[in-house]
C-alpha cells in the first residue's frame, strides 16, 4: 500500500469511529470531540483524526465554536425543515430513475424491507404497547433507512446518493430526542413504501415519484410537529436520544438476506 493510500485509510477509518461514536449516543448533541483522544482511543497519530473532523465539519454533522472547539452539530428547525426540503427536491427524482431499473435481487430485499416495518407493526399490537420498544425501534428505523438507501442506489447516481444520504443521516440523529412513532404512523409508513415499491416494479416513474413526494412531505409534518413538541416539553436536564449502534447491524442483515 502507497503512503497516500494508507493515509487515506486511517482518515476514513477515523471517520467511520466519529460517525459510529454520534450515531450510538457517545457523542451527543453539543459534545465536544477531542482529537488528542480520538487519536489516543484508535491508536494512531492526530493528523487523519484531524482530517476526518474537518470532512465532518463539511458535511454539517461537526462545527467549530470559537474559544471552545469541535462540537456535534445540533439541528434547529430551520435546519430540519431544509434538510426535508433537500430529500424532497432529490428523493423523487431519484425514485423515478430507479423505476423499472431495479434488478430481482434488490427488489426482493425491498419487500423484505417492508415487511419488515409491517411485522414491527404486528409486534407492537402483540404486546399492547402504542408505540415501539427500543429492539422494535431500531428494527424499524434500519428497515426505513434500508429502503430509501436501497432505491437510491439504484437510481445509477452516486453524487445524489451521498448528498441524500448525509441529510438522512442528519435528519435522523440530531436535534431532536428520537420520535416515538405510533401505530398509526407505521401503518402509514408501509403503505407508503408499499406504493413506492409498486410503482418500481412497475417501472411508473410518475407514480414512483409521487409516493415518494407524498412520503417525505407526511414525514416532515410528523418530524416538524415532534420537534415543536420536544422543544415545548424538554427540560434543561433531558439528554437527546439518538440512533443506536445495532440499527448498522440490522441494515448489514438485511443487504445479507438473512
Amino acid at each position: 500500500m502507497t503512503v497516500a493510500a494508507s493515509r487515506n485509510s486511517l482518515r476514513h477509518r477515523a471517520y467511520q469511529h466519529i460517525q459510529r461514536k454520534i450515531l450510538c449516543g457517545e457523542l451527543l448533541a453539543g459534545h465536544v470531540v477531542s482529537e488528542n483522544g480520538l487519536a489516543k482511543e484508535m491508536g494512531m497519530s492526530r493528523t487523519p483524526v484531524r482530517e476526518a473532523i474537518r470532512h465532518l465539519e463539511h458535511e454539517g454533522v461537526l462545527k467549530q465554536v470559537p474559544r471552545y472547539g469541535t462540537v456535534v452539530r445540533t439541528l434547529s428547525r430551520r435546519d430540519l425543515m431544509e434538510l426535508y426540503e433537500l430529500r424532497e427536491a432529490l428523493e423523487p427524482f431519484a425514485v423515478a430513475q430507479a423505476a423499472g431499473r431495479v434488478g430481482d435481487g434488490d427488489l426482493k430485499l425491498l419487500e423484505r424491507l417492508c415487511n419488515e416495518i409491517r411485522a414491527v407493526a404486528a409486534a407492537v399490537r402483540q404486546s399492547r404497547r402504542t408505540t415501539p420498544d427500543d429492539a422494535m425501534m431500531s428494527r424499524l428505523l434500519a428497515a426505513d433507512l434500508g429502503f430509501h438507501m436501497v432505491l437510491l442506489r439504484n437510481s445509477g447516481n452516486r453524487r445524489m446518493m451521498k448528498i441524500i444520504g448525509d441529510s438522512r443521516l442528519l435528519t435522523g440523529i440530531f436535534g431532536t430526542p428520537r420520535q416515538e412513532h405510533g401505530l398509526d404512523v407505521l401503518d402509514e409508513t408501509y403503505r407508503f413504501h408499499t406504493r413506492i415499491l409498486k410503482a418500481v416494479r412497475d417501472g411508473d416513474a410518475d407514480k414512483a415519484r409521487a409516493a415518494m413526494t407524498e412520503h417525505i412531505r407526511a414525514s416532515k409534518e410528523e418530524a416538524l410537529g415532534h420537534f415543536d413538541r420536544a422543544q415545548t416539553e424538554r427540560s434543561p436536564h433531558d439528554t437527546p436520544l439518538v440512533l443506536p449502534d445495532d440499527v448498522l447491524e440490522d441494515l448489514k442483515r438485511f443487504e445479507g438476506g438473512n
